[in-house]
This record gives C-alpha cells, structure tokens and sequence, in this order.
C-alpha cells in the first residue's frame, strides 16, 4: 500500500506549470471594484456582465469598459443566493442572470471554439488562470502545449463569457477581462 505524501504531488504540480509561458494578450479591462461578491454574464447580451457587490449592482460593457447601469441597492429580492440568480437592471432589465462568485455557481469554462480555461491551485488559495486550446491541458504533460497562464490570483469566479468571446477573471477587488484573440 503506497502512503500519499502531499509535499511530493505539489512539487510535481509546480514542474508540469513551470514551462507554461505567460499570455501574451493584454487584458483589454480592468476594473477596480470593492466588495465584489458575484458577476454574471448576460445570455442574451454576450458583452455584457452584471456585477454585484456589497454596495448594490452595476453593468460593464466589456467592449467599451463603461459602467452603463448602476444602483446602490445592497440586497433586495432581486438576488438569490440559494437559486444562484440575480434581476438585471439597465439594458439587463427582465432578464434574470446566473451568478458566479462568493456563494458559488459558476461560468463557462468552455467555448464553442473548443478553447478550456483550468484553476490550478499548486500554491492554494492562491491560483494559476490557464488558457488551453483545443484538445489541450495544461495538466497533462504530453497535450500542454500552446496553454498559457492568463493570470495568477485569489479568484471569486472565472469563466467564459456566454458567447466565449470574453473571458473574465474576479476577485474580491477586481476584475480582469481578455478578449478573445483571432
């Protein structure tokens, strides 16, 4: 009978990352935001993500990087944090958006281009954001080729946008969004 030694399976993890190059794509947002608790892409409007907070919900255009909706509402009952669904307001208005973040749920961590985005936790809480092609992961040593380390960070959430176009990442602070490349 073999005994797991942790200390041995988090150092191989390091090695299989080591050689994983940085993104070369620059984040075309960031964006400051305190209290952030959950986000939420819309489905109907792939760019648009709804943002909650401890001091009430706005909408970021992921394109343009404006703030085009905001209220100040901390928690009515337009948040489910049991359901995971949150009411939109702007142009989000009538639409009722799964949620990503402090509660749980989560975003797509697939596209329809194939491409996979892995959290890898060798060093945990903190974790490594990968972003894989098609049919590749950065967890396996053979098929790690062409991945690359979009971030490192103590994440909320992180996933695809609904249209996989965008990719966010999100913390208690911040928010990170790439764009798709090609």
């Amino acid at each position: 009978m073999s005994i797991w030694h942790p200390k041995s399976n988090e150092n191989s993890l390091k090695l299989l990352l080591k050689d994983i190059p940085d993104c070369n794509w620059a984040p075309c947002i960031e964006l400051s935001v305190g209290g952030l608790t959950e986000v939420a892409f819309s489905r109907n409007h792939h760019h648009l993500l709804l943002i909650i907070s401890s001091s009430g919900r706005g909408v970021l255009d992921c394109l343009s990087g404006e703030i085009i909706a905001r209220d100040y509402e901390e928690y009515g009952n337009w948040y489910d944090s049991v359901g995971l669904t949150c009411a939109g307001i702007g142009p989000l208005s009538g639409e009722i958006l799964s949620i990503a973040g402090l509660c749980g749920g989560g975003l797509p961590m697939y596209n329809r281009y194939g491409e996979a985005l892995e959290r890898v936790s060798p060093e945990w809480p903190l974790e490594i954001l990968i972003w894989c092609p098609p049919g590749k992961s950065a967890l396996i040593a053979s098929h790690k080729e062409g991945c690359l380390r979009l971030a490192n960070d103590y994440f909320r959430c992180v996933g695809f946008s609904w249209g996989g176009e965008l990719i966010i990442s999100a913390t208690s602070s911040d928010i990170t969004v790439w764009k798709r490349q090609g």
